[in-house]
């Protein structure tokens, strides 16, 4: 670590040790990093005494916020990994308020211009100065192409990548101290998420990651008269600057614009759990943050979808364990459920299967009894994942996503709709999905390219298709 990493490492904790943590910095032996004038500071204030437990995670937050565009998008993340944190901090994190003062127009212009290599006004027709949006990375504005097309432009802030990049070298240095000195952190292998934090930042500092996930999106959703997702223009992307199509719609907080635009508050919560269902079921590639800032609620029931920055990605074969798993969560089988979920894990040779598996059954057998209204399935899914790690069980970062994902769609739905309960809505889309997957035609297709692959099997097809026929029309009998 260099002279300059090692002064913002100090920044950091003293940040921290102001922010109610001193006690923690003290108890990993990292005091001494942090000034003298912080420490006497500390010592006269008493910050080494515990903080009250209740108070951390809205203090975890402030300090984090504090701390710049870096360590605001770690908390974001952290926020989605309820594998690695407390529940309670997970919900805390959520709050970020990733809202800083816009950076002066001229700047927005000189950045615009060396990205697309000719003067503003060649490319729009108007521009608006005033941001619609001011973020840490980035900050938006409304503009109007040579063709009358308007646009939102989001333009990454000057001088940014320098600062990241050291951000990036010191959380990768404490992670592993975090890992070689504490015990206790080693099962949640913190040296991992830093890897994957970093990656997943340099990707999102590129924002033509970004336009090929919304045209990747775009493209699934092709015909889906309920998903609006924005046009990407691409003549007018770089790697500091993305323009895409501007969606008017409602915030799903405000009543008034819903009221006035007809739009139906049952309806669109069903239809936006269908759709995240679609999106991660049957593309394998979802919108990771759905959160009401996300979202859009657009005339005709319609759901538009914002910020395509945290992207997931599920392998067919996971896909199809999930299905099982919710399959068999909705009917209540929750020893298959169980089973299946084991299945998509990463078991090491230390870790505690049997104790997992009791821990499971006893999260899915709870859900059943809750007389909760809201978050029920989705919680005990989000619950199983984020237990493994206790039991030395891992899961993709992908598929910890995915059960985030669920509980922000669970909750965004209760917004929209008090009685909106997605063991219920949900399940006639899950069952279709299980129908199609389980057709004698996609049963015999998958059998026939199988026995192709393996000649001697041939001779046995016929035996085979009939039993497949027979099992599913026991099935069917059983529904």
């Amino acid at each position: 670590m260099n002279w300059s990493d090692k002064k913002r490492l100090v920044e950091i904790l003293e940040a921290f040790a102001y922010g109610g943590f001193a006690y923690y910095i003290n108890r990993s032996r990292l005091s001494k990093c942090v000034s003298l004038k912080c420490r006497i500071r500390c010592w006269f204030v008493g910050c080494f005494c515990t903080p009250e437990k209740k108070s951390l995670p809205f203090y975890f937050r402030k300090v984090i916020e504090g701390l710049g565009p870096t360590f605001i998008k770690l908390g974001q993340i952290l926020s989605l990994r309820p594998d690695f944190i407390p529940a309670d901090y997970c919900d805390e994190l959520r709050k970020l308020q990733d809202h800083v003062p816009p950076f002066p127009f001229e700047e927005v212009k000189k950045i615009i211009e060396q990205e697309l290599k000719q003067p503003l006004s060649s490319v729009f027709t108007t521009f608006e100065q005033n941001p619609i949006a001011s973020a840490s990375i980035a900050q938006v504005h409304k503009a109007k192409l040579k063709n009358g097309t308007v646009v939102a432009v989001k333009v990454q802030r000057p001088n940014l990548n320098e600062r990241i990049e050291q951000d990036l070298r010191v959380i990768a240095w404490a992670a592993e101290y975090m890992e070689k000195k504490w015990e206790n952190c080693r099962p949640y292998r913190p040296k991992k998420l830093a890897e994957e934090f970093s990656d997943w930042t340099r990707k999102e500092l590129d924002f033509r990651n970004e336009a090929t996930y919304a045209d990747e999106v775009r493209k699934n959703f092709k015909g889906n008269r309920t998903a609006v997702i924005p046009r990407v223009y691409w003549d007018c992307t770089t790697k500091r600057v993305l323009t895409m199509q501007f969606i008017e719609g409602c915030n799903i907080y405000d009543e008034r614009c819903l009221a006035r635009n007809k739009i139906n508050r049952k309806k669109l919560a069903t239809a936006g759990a269908r759709l995240m269902f679609e999106q991660a079921i049957v593309h394998g590639m979802f919108h990771g943050d759905p959160h009401p800032g996300n979202l859009l609620a657009i005339k005709h029931n319609r759901l538009g979808f914002l910020d395509f920055g945290i992207i997931g990605r599920l392998p067919k074969d996971t896909r199809k364990k999930l299905l099982l798993i919710l399959s068999h969560l909705v009917r209540k089988e929750f020893d298959e459920a169980t089973k299946h979920t084991l299945e998509i894990a990463e078991i090491a040779v230390d870790s505690d299967t049997q104790g997992y598996k009791n821990t499971l059954y006893l999260i899915f057998s709870s859900w059943y009894g809750s007389q909760l209204k809201e978050g029920t399935l989705t919680r005990a899914f989000f619950n199983a994942i984020a237990e493994g790690v206790h039991h030395k069980v891992y899961f993709p970062p992908d598929l910890v996503l995915f059960s985030k994902m669920l509980v922000t769609t669970e909750s965004v739905g209760a917004l929209l709709n008090p009685e909106f309960d997605i063991s219920k809505d949900a399940k006639p889309f899950i069952e279709d999905l299980m129908s199609a997957e389980m057709s004698p035609i996609k049963f015999i297709k998958g059998f026939i390219k199988n026995a192709l692959e393996y000649g001697e099997l041939i001779e046995e097809l016929p035996k085979h298709i009939v039993h497949i026929i027979k099992k599913l029309e026991e099935s069917v009998r059983e529904r």
